[in-house]
């Protein structure tokens, strides 16, 4: 084989093995329903995280730091609250996804799968024994607060059915209150796998009620805030 051809065949094959970077998409969230929404212009502000606020009403911001798995939160360069050392954390920013006007920190973590306390008495329990990963450890979203004189769990959910890769929190739909932007995997897929689901979830009193979801394959999620004032999702 002339050499210039068996280059030719090494080009082509490394090309074929190169994958484009996908392109992003944007969403909005209209009337209950996500629907796409154009580029935006450039110049679109991006919709950063919340990552100080005063969470204890004391007129002094707390700052959330987080890395390596851990979330602290400090108040006057002192640590006042740690995440337990069982938590992997994945993502943090402060929010107010609960809709009580106090910003609580928001939590997306994995621990060692727990079964529903009840189960043990039912005739038919384990109805989340699936909502875990091989290695045991389930997805949770977890509402750190300030209450009683003391950072607590303000709410915690049980084992998601499907695990988050990443979340967001923003009034979508200019309602006054805030919504969860999630992308979902699945247990049985790795963590570092993309997502195969982009939803959006609102606050029902006692914890989160889908609204509406959209299926795809999505690596990142961030928001931007488009000329007219509405947080577009975009993805990638």
């Amino acid at each position: 084989m002339k050499l210039s051809r068996l280059l030719g065949l090494v080009v082509i094959g490394a090309l074929m093995q190169v994958s484009p970077a996908p392109l992003p998409r944007y969403f909005r969230l209209d009337s209950g329903r996500l629907r796409e929404a154009s580029v935006p212009a450039a110049g679109a502000d991006p919709f950063l995280p919340v990552l100080a606020a005063d969470l204890n009403a004391d007129r002094q911001p707390e700052e959330l730091h987080f890395g390596a798995g851990k979330v602290s939160i400090f108040s006057g360069g002192t640590i006042v609250w740690q995440s337990p050392v069982e938590w992997t954390v994945t993502a943090a920013a402060i929010t107010d996804l609960d809709h009580d006007t106090m910003p609580e920190v928001t939590l997306l973590l994995w621990r060692p799968f727990r079964p529903w306390p009840v189960d043990r008495w039912l005739p038919h329990g384990g109805r989340i024994a699936g909502f875990q990963d091989a290695g045991g450890n389930s997805c949770h979203f977890i509402l750190i607060g300030w209450r009683g004189g003391a950072y607590r769990e303000r709410w915690a959910g049980s084992a998601l059915a499907q695990p988050v890769t990443a979340f967001a929190a923003a009034d979508l739909d200019a309602d006054g209150d805030q919504e969860l932007i999630t992308l979902e995997s699945t247990y049985t897929a790795p963590r570092s796998a993309p997502a195969r689901r982009l939803k959006i979830w609102e606050w029902n009193g006692f914890g989160f009620t889908v609204v509406t979801a959209v299926e795809g394959v999505f690596h990142a999620l961030t928001l931007v805030r488009a000329g007219d004032g509405h947080i577009l999702i975009r993805v990638l």
